[in-house]
């Protein structure tokens, strides 16, 4: 029998240990909504926090990034990265510490994050080839699109549990047996999670939408990338969605994109070839930097 979504949501949102982000991440995200912030303010506002700072320039300084000369300063990070790719940057250190521990043995942490990083790459490469605005935010958000997987293993241990039997019984996907255990999917919890977060709308949607890309009313384009990348990640086999099995890309994303088989086969070596050069944030999230 499926629980109560409105029970579910009470369970989350008043969990004592449901992560929050440093206050840096809110002031840096008001900073930047100002046209007029510079990148001295950003880079002062970012510097209260010094290990942030310090894995902020490890990251940077990464062959993933692959710049020529050392990056010595968060101020000098901004100038040669621009804002987007710093908040890219800080995103995804901060929400890696928020959620270093894991709350229930048999969630695989590692192996999430590891497809986390895959879809994040991936994410990134559809954007590149759909020509979208900002193929930051489709890093940001394709790392993000599975954090309610984590809240679910964290907060409501007895449903996760549930679920991981019926995924293994049955051989399904993770959200199909989400929706059968619960009656909604760790992409609603996820929304609940960064809404929380006050992250803005074209971070929300990719979250929310990326198993349901035709239901999506804004940011579609964003949450086209997602879903694309999270299936590639899968397809390359980088780390564990929670399950084994590849979803099918959505007929409306296939359509009102206009994707061809030579297309997504680029897309993959792409994500392949930035998943080589992510060694740093592998470390990261097993502890290493």
């Amino acid at each position: 029998m499926p629980r109560d979504p409105a029970l579910l949501q009470k369970a989350v949102e008043r969990a004592p240990d449901l992560p929050t982000l440093p206050p840096v991440i809110s002031k840096v995200q008001t900073a930047l909504s100002d046209p007029r912030t510079s990148a001295t303010a950003i880079g002062d506002i970012i510097h209260q926090d010094q290990v942030l700072t310090a894995r902020i320039l490890r990251l940077v300084n990464s062959a993933f990034y692959g710049f020529p000369q050392k990056i010595n300063s968060v101020h000098h990070a901004i100038v040669i990265l621009g804002f987007n790719k710093v908040r890219e940057v800080l995103l995804t250190t901060s929400v890696f510490e928020a959620f270093k521990r894991d709350g229930n043995a048999g969630f695989d942490f590692p192996g999430f994050w590891i497809h986390s990083l895959g879809a994040a790459i991936g994410s990134q490469a559809v954007a590149r080839h759909l020509k979208l605005p900002s193929v930051d935010d489709a890093f940001v958000a394709g790392l993000l699109h599975d954090l309610g997987k984590v809240v679910l293993a964290q907060q409501l241990k007895p449903e996760f549990n549930e679920v991981a039997a019926r995924v293994k019984r049955d051989d399904v996907l993770m959200v199909r047996a989400e929706e059968q255990v619960m009656g909604l999917n760790h992409t609603v919890i996820g929304r609940w999670l960064v809404e929380r977060w006050n992250f803005p709308p074209n971070l929300i949607a990719p979250i929310r939408f990326h198993h349901t890309p035709a239901l999506a009313r804004e940011h579609r384009e964003l949450v086209h990338a997602v879903h694309l990348g999270d299936i590639l990640a899968r397809a390359l086999e980088l780390g564990n969605g929670g399950d084994a099995k590849i979803p099918e890309i959505d007929a409306t994303v296939w359509e009102q994109d206009n994707l061809s088989l030579p297309l997504v086969d680029r897309c993959l070596g792409e994500t392949l070839e930035g998943f080589r050069r992510s060694q740093a944030f592998v470390d990261l999230f097993e502890g290493r930097a």
